[in-house]
């Protein structure tokens, strides 16, 4: 009887340089993405954990117990206010008790400037604003829900913007503001195509001879004071370059470009952060092409997380796609990421009871 032999099906080699680049890389990463106790401190005995962070139970609100440890560690993010100094020259709005409590979910969002985006605070609360303005009148009304919570009078633009700073002024006093400190924060590297080892290329002036070099002191007893070489000081200033010859290049042919990591490092560093607990953001240098950014950019879309553009320079930035209400929790109960970013201000009104 004959015996059929059995092929072993291949196994694919991951011995290729990208593999191995793409192995390195992530190690790296997975070891950076471990906190050590120099880096945070004392901070991890208050910090929250990753469900919390994640917003986890998040229907369930900051208790008055939390809230109080929350002063009484005195975070750098969380502003109090001071019993002998006044919180603010904003007065008591005078709402209704029914338009104060349709309020109290609400987190007023400032950005840059002390700026508030009235869009993203309401949207998130679930609650509709409107802005509609009488020109018969010369009155612009905010609405929330279909009722008015502030009016302004003057011509349209005028009376808009009054209205709006009203509107603010109200959220001020009655909300807790999440204030945001810096477009991103990280706790690694930034994130480049090319290692910065092999980026810094050596600058001949930061190797040039000096008294102590016995050839420089044997050129100076033949009348040599610096400068080029010649009578005319026509010779060359720099020093001949060696270049390692690559391959089977011929003599005089420009190297190879420097080793540089493939894209799809980034990627499985970018689902290693989308499966982690971590809450900083990634930043990658603006060494990367167009091409590249719209697939890192796609990548990290489909894993649910936030990739924007960030900066004059236009830096890809991915973060973790946080609501208002998690990231002041997150704060208040002494998450490292998000301190490093955020500061919540707790309303006016607690502050003057």
């Amino acid at each position: 009887m004959a015996v059929k032999s059995v092929r072993k099906r291949k196994q694919p080699s991951n011995s290729g340089w990208k593999s191995k680049i793409i192995r390195q890389f992530v190690n790296g990463w997975i070891e950076s993405d471990i906190p050590s106790v120099a880096e945070n401190g004392d901070e991890g005995n208050h910090a929250v954990d990753a469900d919390s962070a994640a917003g986890a139970d998040s229907s369930q609100p900051l208790d008055a117990v939390a809230a109080k440890k929350a002063v009484e560690f005195s975070y750098p993010n969380f502003v109090k206010s001071d019993s002998d100094k006044p919180v603010s020259a904003i007065r008591d709005p005078g709402l209704e008790k029914r338009d104060v409590q349709r309020l109290k979910n609400v987190i007023a969002y400032m950005y840059n400037d002390d700026k508030i985006s009235l869009k993203l605070s309401f949207e998130q609360a679930g609650l509709l604003m409107e802005g509609a303005y009488d020109e018969p009148a010369k009155v612009f009304r905010y609405l929330i829900n279909d009722r008015e919570i502030c009016r302004a009078d003057g011509e349209q633009q005028e009376a808009h913007t009054k209205a709006r700073d009203r509107l603010c002024e109200i959220l001020q006093y009655y909300c807790y503001t999440v204030k945001r400190l810096k477009e991103y924060h990280t706790r690694r590297n930034v994130f480049r195509k090319i290692p910065g080892a092999q980026e810094k290329k050596g600058n001949y002036k930061d190797k040039q001879l000096d008294e102590g070099n016995i050839g420089f002191r044997m050129l100076q007893k033949q009348g040599w004071t610096g400068g080029s070489l010649g009578s005319n000081e026509e010779g060359i200033l720099e020093p001949i370059g060696v270049h390692k010859k690559v391959g089977k290049a011929g003599l005089g042919a420009q190297g190879q470009d420097v080793e540089k990591i493939p894209v799809e490092a980034f990627m499985v560093a970018i689902k290693q952060y989308a499966s982690g607990n971590a809450l900083y953001d990634l930043v990658f240098s603006t060494q990367f092409s167009k091409h590249q950014v719209i697939k890192l950019q796609d990548y990290a879309t489909t894993l649910k997380l936030f990739p924007q553009m960030i900066g004059k320079r236009k830096q890809l930035v991915i973060s973790k796609k946080l609501t208002l209400y998690q990231i002041k929790e997150g704060v208040l109960k002494g998450h490292s990421d998000l301190c490093a970013k955020y500061a919540v201000i707790p309303p006016i009104c607690e502050s003057q009871k």
